[in-house]
């Protein structure tokens, strides 16, 4: 393996290994928070319930000093151990003297046990990737013989991480209980976290097996339902781009005995080796510096390019052979004069109209819109002339237009209405692009700005069911944004307030929902949040009371003024329950326990006299608490955890029917996975659901919620909506329960055809 390559695989994996690592960390910890608070719901024991709430209060009061404490040691372990990657510095046994021996005492053999017990673990929950990492690692240094010691990723390193930062934060009572607590919920976490430092290696075609698989053009993606790898092509395919095969490899073996351009640094080894590092994003050779923009004026081939593309423009016939639908750049080359025009230029001209040649026989197109598509050979030549980093840049606005397009065609009826209103909007731009688009790319990304709009209002007022639907999975996901919005800032209130767990619990986890649907209802009357009389003012102001009056009373005033309050805050309380529908058996079990409160209360059996905040000091604290449904904000970089409970009512005071998949038991989801999701599933993809009977129904993405957690599709057969949670739907395409009919943008299929073509008949072409 080259050594840039090497190091660029290296260097993407750290980076991958070290933010999901924090990522696994701070899930672990809540996690681990919420499992606390089960078992304290279940505690017999006052020495448990001691035990347990030392803990929670740690990982609530030095949660984010822990975490800065195990990054940094996380950080310095495995660049260590990047540094001794198959480099022995361990000293043999026969080389020690012994001056070089010392006891160990208990606490490094408690080290030893500990660490090595959750290595353990973590390695049978995770045995297949970390063998497969293992393999890798030693295939890139050249050894066929996998050692796990010499894997810079191997769990022995996370489990120490975990033990000494505990160690170092927090004392030996609390240490072992953290310590049990946290590595159990780690395990949950890292399939999720090696499948991401894999898929870093995949995508380069290191599979664990050492054979070389052949890499797609999109390197940080993953595509499910590709064909078989040795799926060849057509034979009039085949004989159409071996032409352009001879002549790359005849300017190649020219350039090589010169030295000059291309060839003065390393040069390929073969046609495909030359393609595959021209798609390559980390390639050196043959680019051009800067936008394009400076010499486009001058530049012969850019301003001949310009001439063919003003007759496509007004449909002036260019030449025979260049009729629209047809692959116009094979003829065009034999019209321009490439005589001043750079090796990488040639190559580039050859290579676009080698591309072409597999997209315009893509019969996942219709043909009608393939046509129209394929008017856009010549604009995407230039662009590709004038910014060479089209060619490896997956977020060219020239690339991805062209990919947008292609993908909201696959599979569309052109005969119906909406397939007609799909053809208008693609003619229109493609027209507008042929027209307007001189040097300047930029027209690129504003007309995939308006594709997306376009995309957008269709597929939003498709039918009455599907508006409404979308409208129930943006009122689902801002539920569950207000929720955990709601809920973090009620523990910052709560935290300094030292409540009693059982009230703290109480409000923690029924509490939001009481203010967020009481938020909803405001909103359905016009009434503001802020305003006097709103019903979440209402059960925002029942906080204060329920904290004060479960608080040790000092004199009778204190204690008759409890009676007078007791009626009201129980019935503003039932009321509260009633407007979440809390099942009758759960209501009854919270207002008995508030009732042994009060009557603990009302004893002055409590005992201790710990100052007490003052009611007024309560109001002022909960007075802050705010729950907007017009200003619902999301902060985080991944999507908010959808609410199983709060979709299935949400969609059905909205009254609409879909299959909800709410994800309930599904695997977490890794920040690789999400961003799969984020940038291959958008809105008009076509997908088919695998049915019981064994036949594929085909249906479309509909809708992506705003801050991607929920994803919205329509069957084509019956119009009927299926929802998913981001977790679920990467289950369901795991499980192949959900098949894209489009395995990767149409760009990337004909690269990786083009990939292929060169490969198999690489020895005839040189």
């Amino acid at each position: 393996m080259a050594d840039t390559e090497y190091k660029r695989l290296i260097h993407s994996a750290k980076d991958k290994a070290l933010f999901g690592f924090l990522a696994v960390v701070q899930r672990t910890m809540q996690d681990a928070d919420k499992g606390i608070v089960d078992l304290l719901l279940a505690a017999k024991s006052g020495l448990d319930q001691t035990a347990l709430t030392s803990v929670r209060h740690f990982l609530r009061q030095e949660g984010n000093v822990f975490l800065r404490r195990i990054d940094v040691l996380f950080r310095n372990y495995l660049e260590r151990a990047l540094q001794t990657m198959y480099v022995d510095l361990r000293s043999g046994m026969r080389k020690l003297s012994a001056d070089e021996l010392s006891l160990i005492d208990d606490e490094v053999v408690n080290h030893q046990i500990e660490v090595g017990r959750l290595t353990e673990r973590m390695r049978e929950a995770n045995e297949e990737a970390i063998g497969r990492l293992n393999v890798i690692i030693g295939q890139m240094h050249g050894q066929h013989e996998a050692r796990e010691r010499e894997n810079p990723f191997r769990p022995y390193l996370l489990a120490r991480a975990l033990y000494e930062a505990i160690r170092e934060s927090a004392d030996d009572a609390k240490a072992k209980l953290l310590f049990d607590h946290l590595s159990n919920a780690m395990i949950q976490h890292l399939p999720g976290y090696y499948s991401a430092i894999r898929d870093v290696f995949e995508s380069a075609g290191m599979r664990g097996r050492f054979h070389a698989q052949r890499s797609r053009a999109a390197h940080h993606q993953r595509y499910f339902g590709a064909p078989p790898g040795g799926a060849g092509m057509p034979e009039h395919l085949n004989a159409r781009i071996v032409p352009g095969l001879q002549r790359l490899s005849e300017t190649m073996q020219s350039e090589a005995k010169g030295g000059t351009d291309a060839a003065a640094g390393e040069q390929p080894a073969s046609v495909q080796d030359f393609i595959r590092k021209m798609f390559n994003p980390s390639r050196t050779h043959g680019t051009q510096g800067g936008d394009g923009l400076s010499g486009a004026a001058s530049n012969p081939l850019v301003s001949q390019l310009n001439k063919f593309q003003r007759m496509e423009a007004v449909g002036q016939a260019i030449g025979e052979g260049m009729e629209s639908g047809k692959n116009q750049l094979s003829a065009l080359r034999e019209k321009i004069n490439l005589d001043n025009a750079s090796t990488m230029e040639r190559m580039t001209v050859e290579v676009v109209s080698m591309l072409f040649e597999f997209i315009l026989e893509d019969e996942q197109i219709p043909a009608e819109l393939r046509t129209l598509i394929g008017r856009l050979q010549i604009p995407i030549l230039k662009a590709a002339i004038l910014e060479p980093d089209l060619m490896h840049d997956e977020e060219h606005p020239a690339r991805q237009l062209l990919n947008r397009m292609s993908s909201a065609a696959v599979s569309a009826d052109t005969t119906s209405a909406t397939g007609k209103n799909l053809a208008a909007e693609i003619d229109r731009i493609v027209r507008k692009i042929l027209e307007e688009f001189e040097t300047s790319t930029t027209i690129f990304a504003i007309s995939a700005q308006e594709f997306e709009h376009f995309l957008t209002e269709h597929l939003r007022q498709d039918d009455s069911q599907t508006t409404r639907g979308i409208e129930a999975v943006e009122a689902s996901e801002k539920f569950s944004v207000l929720l955990s919005n709601t809920t973090n800032s009620l523990c910052d209130v709560l935290l300094p307030l030292n409540a009693d767990k059982r009230i703290s619990d109480l409000i923690i986890n029924i509490w939001p929902h009481v203010l967020v649907h009481a938020s909803w209802r405001d909103l359905e009357k016009q009434i503001p949040p802020e305003q006097t009389d709103s019903l979440f003012q209402q059960y925002r102001d029942v906080l204060p009371d329920l904290l004060w009056s479960i608080q040790e009373k000092q004199n009778p005033q204190e204690r008759s003024a409890l009676m007078r309050l007791l009626p009201q805050l129980v019935k503003r309380l039932r009321e509260a329950l009633v407007l979440i529908q809390l099942p009758d058996d759960e209501s009854a079990q919270i207002l008995d326990q508030l009732v042994a409160l009060h009557t603990q209360v009302l004893r002055g059996a409590q005992g201790g006299s710990k100052e007490m905040p003052s009611l007024e000091d309560l109001r002022q604290a909960f007075s802050r608490l705010m729950v907007s449904w017009d200003r619902a904000s999301w902060g985080l970089s991944e999507p908010p955890q959808p609410r199983a409970s709060v979709i299935e009512d949400i969609f059905a005071r909205f009254g609409v029917q879909a299959q909800l998949n709410v994800g309930v038991n599904s695997p977490a989801t890794s920040a690789a996975d999400r961003e799969f999701l984020a940038q291959t599933y958008l809105l008009g993809t076509r997908v088919e659901f695998s049915a019981p009977d064994g036949t594929m129904l085909p249906g479309q993405l509909v809708w992506v919620s705003t801050h991607r957690s929920l994803y919205l599709f329509k069957k084509e057969r019956d119009a009927s909506l299926v929802l998913f949670t981001f977790a679920s739907l990467l289950e369901a395409l795991n499980n192949e329960e959900v098949v894209p009919v489009e395995y990767a943008p149409v760009f990337e299929r004909a690269v990786e055809s083009l990939l292929f073509g060169a490969g198999s008949i690489g020895d005839t072409v040189l």
